[in-house]
């Protein structure tokens, strides 16, 4: 992070009259080890592990502020106000209050139009003693971690490929505590500084496993869902005989099938059956008309014209390209 708001460019034009403890006692602050456009940035000497902490409020948007860019540790940002978009490797994003996202050091990340955006964002990077793309992750002799322990949040952080932090307004309390623990410097401060910052590690990591459990648990209501219609695919389902074989209401069923496919439950419905028609178009001898009947649909017509919808092509065409 490079642009600072015009409360911080107004002091750092007389920073000599200020001193590390004026600078940080701001509700904006940044710490920095980064080479930065701006000088005397304070740099937390007591933990090299911080690469960069900070706290900004973004009131204009400034060009060429956030081009893409590899940091030098693992970074956790916090969105408080505004809205963000933001690209990891090559992977889009929208990032709303309340929420987050997490960069390994291999991952180029930023704005694509290279601007940080209005808004107010927390920001931390963390810099492990070892921490590679393929093995290998050591916070350093600081953290309390046991070695299964760090191995384990070195996996989830290898194998990320979600880089958005959902429902993570926790964050915001413990990088203000970081912030509080910096300035004051109250006895023990230090102790409470590793804990702060192995918290806000676990806090993310713990983000990713549930969220790769709910993935799981939804994988396999789908597959639940799939395998009821392919069942009986010439069975005309209707939206209430379907959510009561889930227990659940229309409304919250329709909502969830929308989530976790994109679709409607009537076209989802619709996909499964133009998947099964494809298989037999290129897998089997059956004409049209049998295969309409076959999955589902009313008559050999409005089997073409929803393929043709759905696929690009007629059936005809399709079974022409991809017979064997």
């Amino acid at each position: 992070m490079e642009v600072l708001p015009k409360e911080l460019n107004c002091l750092l034009n007389n920073f000599h009259n200020f001193t590390t403890v004026d600078f940080i006692n701001m509700s904006y602050f940044i710490y920095s080890k980064a080479p930065h456009r701006l000088v005397n940035i304070p740099v937390i000497e007591e933990f090299p592990c911080i690469w960069e902490f900070g706290h900004e409020r973004y009131s204009n948007i400034r060009p060429s502020s956030l081009d893409l860019h590899l940091n030098s540790g693992i970074e956790i940002c916090f969105v408080k106000k505004g809205r963000y978009d933001w690209q990891v490797e090559n992977k889009e994003y929208v990032v709303y209050p309340g929420e987050g996202f997490i960069t390994s050091p291999w991952e180029y990340h930023g704005n694509s139009l290279g601007v940080v955006e209005l808004g107010e964002i927390y920001w931390l990077i963390i810099t492990p003693g070892i921490f590679g793309k393929d093995n290998g992750f050591h916070l350093a002799n600081w953290c309390s971690f046991s070695p299964a322990q760090e191995a384990t949040i070195g996996k989830v952080l290898r194998e990320n490929q979600n880089h958005l932090l959902n429902n993570c307004a926790r964050l915001e309390k413990y990088f203000l505590q970081l912030n509080h623990e910096l300035v004051n410097r109250e006895f023990g401060f230090d102790v409470k500084i590793r804990s702060l910052l192995e918290t806000i590690l676990l806090e993310v990591v713990r983000i990713i496993q549930s969220r790769k459990l709910e993935t799981n648990k939804n994988n396999v209501w789908i597959n639940e869902l799939k395998s009821l219609i392919e069942s009986d695919y010439s069975k005309k389902w209707s939206i209430d005989e379907l959510s009561s074989r889930f227990n659940m209401g229309s409304t919250s069923f329709n909502d969830k099938v929308k989530r976790l496919t994109g679709y409607t439950p009537q076209s989802f419905l619709i996909d499964i059956k133009v998947e099964r028609s494809k298989r037999q178009l290129v897998e089997t001898n059956k004409l049209l008309t049998d295969i309409a009947l076959d999955t589902g649909f009313y008559s050999s017509q409005h089997f073409s014209a929803t393929f043709l919808k759905r696929v690009g092509m007629t059936p005809s065409v399709y079974k022409r390209k991809n017979r064997r």
